[in-house]
């Protein structure tokens, strides 16, 4: 407990504090630090003579030899420098071969790191000292500002601890004060040009605020006092005193609206004159004073209409307006038609708010607010309201790229009144990413296509007409998209279709394959199917049911791949007079007598068709399925800047994203201006004299390797996306790979694409039903969300924590491009590998199950259902001890890494993913997490979020039996230490960091689940048009804001508690902050939910 009281108030720099209990403890190395950060360099002098330090100096401590350096450079001994300085290096060097080598989210060698970094400065410190030793002499000023300027950007990160801001800031302000003491001849204004006090107190102080340490963020703020600065700076100190006035109680408040008002803006640009005024309103809004906040709000956009920060927050004080409105609607003597006009004005407000930040700014926070753009279009109903126009007014001036990681979304919104709004955004993602929007618009037009075709005596939406004249169909506007695609890009086009025509036309599996499938499908629904109708005492009857609803069952599947046609190939006759006459002969009409009977059949069936399919050879020669595809080659065009530039791209969209440089005191020159917009048109007509494809640059009509844009892009940084370095599909490799993917005998081709940068992309064609690929595509947008959200928080970034999304690429209604790896391997798939058994485990349990109660002759269904838990239990506990080791996890690893070190490092990674992947399997409720879902990377630790599909009842999210996997073979894998240093710690911070920016998540959470309660109720009903996915989505519309509400109460029960009052919180028993977590992997491995999951589960791997 003392080093994490000594590591607290390091934290909250009590360097005074700790002084006495080093002096008290006799902690030499604590003592020396603590007296040069009070400036106490007479007991640093001191203390350096006592053998405790000697004996560190004689050991080769760098921290003891680094307090030398400092005392050697405090008192001007800089002939000494060099040679300490040589010694400290060959000691971090000689430190550096010990450590094992760096991986991603390693923290053994940030100290290390940090020391180096203090070196540097060290010896940049000694340099500057002596130049300005050299200048005083003479009585000459030097210049500085090369040296200040870089010190000013090297700057740690803004999670790192405050100490390590402290160790940096408050050694440059000891070299200010060694430079301004030999310069005191000099007038304060030139004075102030030699050191750059101002800025590092700030810098403290605004990482030590952003940190939630107030009270160090205002003691550095006062340590500044009334320095002599620019007005650059003076502004930024008074935003900081003035920030930390926010989020406290109403008499802070009121003193930071005070501070506001009283200061002097005379001097201040447009922009800071804007960020003023903005403060103000902030603090009027919390006061709850919202006309005078509008008013501020009004004002701030007016001085300065560029000022993105402040359409932000005033878009979201017009949601406020809204929310407070909609709630006097409940008042039965309220004015309703006229409150919810003005409710609905305050939403189109706050819609124009938002996407006029977007134009002026595409800071990650400006982006943020899109989700919550479309979110908003609901409140129009059925009529094309005021949101909808302001959208429709102000989207297509906004920049493309913005909008690509919600491109699914806009699609769905084809289908809503908001269609015509969205049409042009989509039209400005096609002209110029048209390669992120291919794919999911194809696929989109698809499905809507035979969604009509299957209603041929309906009317066509088209019909009907709104106040803005004649409403299309979402049919109609995805063809119209799509034509616009065409002839934007034609060349483009034209190798696109070529491509996917063969991808979809020649991989589709064999009608065996495809049989086998569907019969393993009905086989595991007909276990599930068993479990459920145990304990019903109305067996004969329930029986019954069953046969009937499987002869219906079977019937379709007959009609399907039995049916006479003459347009039919050659294989297909084929299969139809080999199995044809059997199917019917054992699946007929009358020919099932009873349930066991049809479980029998189809059991002899997979056994025949699995014979049958495992002849297909594993790798045959593309040339032979493809020729088109195996003679494909492309020659990548020269990608300069700019060379997949449309003609439409605006100079908004090229501006760069300002995510750490100050955006309050950055002037604008008209010179710069002026040459930005002179090198922007230049571009644009390089492109145009060189393209070949009708309105982009050469390189647009380059086929990219799929899966480069967001949501599904791997890049850290979410910024606009550069086509030109992008990998481009040069070729496809001659040999094509056939998988099985486990449990399923799903046989599906694995393709592999030749990137131009020299690396392999292999790519799965799956069969999957339009809601399978959906989720997918909903799931990649979750992690985006999640890593956005990693990226922002302090705790997560100490922890290193990241997400990969999925790369899942819709090419059809039932055919979609999986992103893959040699190095992906399944649970299961693993334990093929290490362990070939005789005894299929799902199967056998079940039976053994089925054997131990029929024993019983239990008649009660209360009884009936005790006994067949007890029977789970009894079998599950054999089969762990028989039939399945805890290791085989382990024991695969071992073989696979190289070394124990590699081993070490990723079991660390593998359990942090893990907690990444975890924390969604129980926010959304999934389910199926069966060993051949759960595949990880055996190269990077990585845990992939395949097929993660929510469990519903009547479209809401339901508890689930077990939380997330972590079944006995990854408990025993990663271990006790790292279950609980690792796994919970993470699983703990991730939670914080969703429940940390609630209400930017609520909008973004909304339209997923409503995106995916639509789909799953439709997946369960007959093809729908847009009036009934309209209908059906107001009737769910309470059903999804329920949904949202389960995804947010989960996450915040997980994250740590903010606490106010502190001496009234410790108060009695206070239970752990991760108490939640630990009651959940409790319950994830306890023995009595594990027996009791389906035998598909498999919770004994």
């Amino acid at each position: 407990w003392e080093q994490r009281w000594v590591h607290s108030h390091k934290e909250m720099s009590q360097w005074s504090l700790i002084d006495e209990f080093a002096s008290s403890h006799g902690e030499a190395r604590l003592s020396l630090e603590a007296a040069w950060k009070t400036k106490n360099w007479e007991k640093v002098k001191s203390l350096f003579a006592t053998p405790s330090v000697v004996a560190l100096l004689e050991e080769g401590d760098q921290c003891a030899k680094m307090m030398e350096m400092y005392l050697a450079i405090q008192e001007g001994s800089l002939d000494e420098v060099d040679s300490i300085h040589a010694q400290i290096a060959q000691l971090c060097l000689y430190r550096w071969q010990l450590l094992p080598s760096i991986s991603s989210g390693s923290q053994a060698h940030q100290s290390l790191l940090q020391q180096c970094t203090r070196l540097v400065e060290l010896r940049e410190s000694s340099q500057l000292l002596v130049e300005t030793n050299a200048h005083a002499s003479k009585q000459t000023v030097p210049d500085l500002k090369t040296l200040l300027t870089a010190w000013k950007h090297r700057s740690p990160n803004i999670f790192e601890p405050i100490s390590e801001w402290e160790d940096l800031f408050l050694w440059r302000s000891n070299i200010f004060d060694a430079i301004t003491s030999n310069f005191g001849w000099v007038e304060a204004g030139t004075l102030a040009t030699l050191h750059d006090r101002p800025h590092c107190c700030i810098a403290l102080s605004r990482a030590a605020r952003k940190q939630d340490l107030k009270e160090v963020s205002t003691y550095t703020m006062n340590s500044l006092g009334d320095s002599i600065m620019d007005v650059d700076t003076a502004f930024l100190k008074l935003r900081e005193e003035v920030t930390t006035y926010q989020h406290s109680s109403e008499n802070m408040l009121k003193g930071g609206l005070n501070l506001v008002n009283s200061a002097n803006v005379s001097y201040f640009s447009d922009r800071q004159k804007a960020e003023v005024f903005r403060l103000k309103a902030y603090f009027l809004n919390e006061l709850r004073d919202k006309p005078k906040a509008n008013q501020a709000y009004c004002q701030a956009v007016q001085i300065c209409p560029n000022h993105a920060r402040a359409w932000q927050d005033w878009g979201d004080l017009c949601v406020s307006l809204s929310d407070s409105t909609r709630k006097k609607l409940a008042d039965d003597k309220a004015d309703k038609k006229d409150l919810a006009k003005k409710a609905s004005q305050y939403l189109s407000q706050a819609t124009g708010c938002y996407l006029e930040a977007l134009r002026v700014d595409t800071s990650e926070k400006s982006r943020d607010r899109i989700p919550h753009c479309l979110s908003m279009l609901a409140a129009d109903g059925r009529q094309y309201g005021n949101v909808c126009r302001t959208l429709q007014a102000r989207g297509a001036s906004t920049p493309a790229w913005c909008w690509l990681p919600w491109i699914p979304q806009l699609l769905s919104s084809l289908c809503r009144v908001e269609a015509r709004a969205v049409k042009p955004i989509l039209i400005g993602i096609l002209k110029d990413h048209p390669q992120a929007l291919y794919y999911s618009l194809r696929s989109f037009f698809l499905e809507r296509r035979d969604v009509e075709k299957s209603m041929p005596d309906q009317k066509s939406d088209g019909a009907n007409k709104d106040e803005s004249g004649d409403h299309q169909s979402s049919l109609k506007l995805a063809e119209i998209i799509m034509s616009s695609l065409r002839k934007t890009h034609p060349v483009l086009w034209n190798r696109l279709e070529v491509i996917l025509d063969n991808l979809i036309v020649r991989f589709r599996p064999s009608y065996e394959a495809e049989l086998l499938q569907t019969i393993i499908a009905l086989i595991n629904r007909t276990m599930r199917a068993e479990e459920k109708m145990n304990g019903n005492s109305d067996g004969n009857n329930n029986d019954e049911k069953r046969t009937e609803y499987y002869e219906k069952t079977l019937s379709r599947i007959g009609d399907k791949f039995f049916s006479k046609s003459a347009s039919l190939s050659k294989k297909a006759l084929h299969f139809q007079s080999r199995y044809g006459s059997l199917f019917e002969s054992d699946f007929g009409p009358s020919n099932l007598r009873s349930f066991e009977e049809l479980v029998e059949k189809l059991q002899k069936w997979k056994s025949l068709l699995e014979r049958q399919v495992s002849r297909i050879p594993t790798k045959c020669k593309l040339s032979e399925s493809s020729p088109a595809l195996s003679w494909y080659s492309s020659q990548t065009p020269d990608m300069w800047a700019g060379a997949c530039s449309s003609k439409s791209f605006s100079a908004s969209n090229t501006r760069q994203d300002a995510l750490s440089s100050p955006q309050f005191y950055d002037s604008t020159r008209s010179s710069a201006l002026k040459a930005a917009r002179a090198s922007s048109y230049a571009v644009r007509l390089a492109a145009q004299s060189e393209g070949i494809d009708g309105y982009a640059g050469g390189g647009a009509a380059a086929v990219e390797i799929p899966g480069q844009y967001s949501p599904t892009s791997a890049g850290v940084f979410d910024s606009r996306p550069i086509p030109e370095i992008h990998a481009k599909l040069v070729r496809f490799k001659q040999i094509l790979e056939v998988t099985s993917t486990g449990s399923t005998k799903q046989h599906v081709h694995r393709i592999t694409m030749i990137g131009s940068d020299g690396k392999e992309y292999k790519f799965l064609l799956q069969l999957a039903a339009p809601y399978s690929t959906r989720t997918d595509e909903r799931s990649a947008q979750m992690q985006f969300i999640m890593g956005r959200t990693f990226r922002g928080d302090i705790r997560a970034c100490r922890r290193g924590l990241i997400v990969r999304p999925n790369v899942v690429i819709p090419l059809a209604q039932r055919m979609r491009m999986s992103a893959t790896q040699d190095s992906h391997q399944s649970l299961e798939s693993i334990l093929n590998c290490m362990q070939r058994s005789s005894i299929d485990l799902p199967t056998h349990f079940q039976d053994m199950v089925d054997e131990r109660v029929s024993r019983l002759e239990v008649t009660d269904s209360e009884s009936r259902l005790t006994a067949e838990k007890n029977a789970k239990l009894e079998v599950y506990t054999e089969i762990c001890q028989q039939h399945m080791p805890s290791n085989i996890l382990t024991k695969y690893m071992m073989q696979v890494l190289p070394s124990t070190e590699s081993l070490f490092q990723f079991r660390k990674q593998f359990t942090s993913h893990l907690a990444v992947n975890s924390v969604l399997q129980y926010a959304v409720a999934a389910v199926e997490r069966t060993p051949t879902r759960f595949v990880l990377c055996n190269k990077t630790g990585q845990v992939l979020a395949h097929d993660l599909r929510s469990s519903y009842n009547h479209g809401l999210l339901e508890n689930q039996t077990l939380p997330f996997r972590l079944t006995r073979n990854i408990t025993e894998f990663i271990g006790p230490f790292l279950l609980d240093g690792v796994f919970v710690p993470s699983f703990v911070s991730i939670c914080g960091a969703m429940s940390s920016r609630r209400n930017i998540l609520e909008p973004m959470l909304h339209l997923l689940s409503r995106d995916d309660v639509i789909s799953w109720y439709t997946s369960k009903t007959s093809a729908a048009n847009d009036k009934k996915i309209q209908d059906i989505e107001l009737q769910l519309s309470d059903r999804v804001w329920k949904n949202v509400r389960f995804v947010q109460q989960r996450l915040d029960s997980c994250a740590p508690e903010r606490v106010e009052n502190v001496a009234e919180a410790i108060k009695g028993n206070v239970a752990p902050i991760d108490m939640k977590v630990r009651t959940l992997v409790d319950a994830a491995c306890c023995v009595d939910r594990l027996s009791s999951m389906p035998a598909s589960y498999q919770a004994w791997l």
